[in-house]
């Protein structure tokens, strides 16, 4: 399993947070503050711990597949 799925996520999340930042100079009111704490600031918590999360997954699934070719 590579991590071009991670990869990919990592990239999406990095780019919202970029464009976010150039819409608050122009949203800067009560309704831009509550988006970003209660949509913005979560997903990027939730992203992270998938990348991990994928990270992880793609090292064991390489190690289940090194031990499985190895000749025994």
């Amino acid at each position: 399993m590579s991590r071009e799925g991670s990869t990919k996520l990592t990239y999406a999340i990095k780019n919202l947070k970029k464009h976010w930042e150039q819409a608050k100079i122009h949203w800067q009111d009560q309704n831009a503050r509550e988006f970003e704490s209660n949509h913005l600031y979560p997903l990027e918590v939730r992203v992270n711990a998938v990348v991990r999360g994928m990270d992880k997954l793609a090292e064991i699934s390489a190690k289940v597949k090194r031990d499985c070719s190895e000749d025994r």
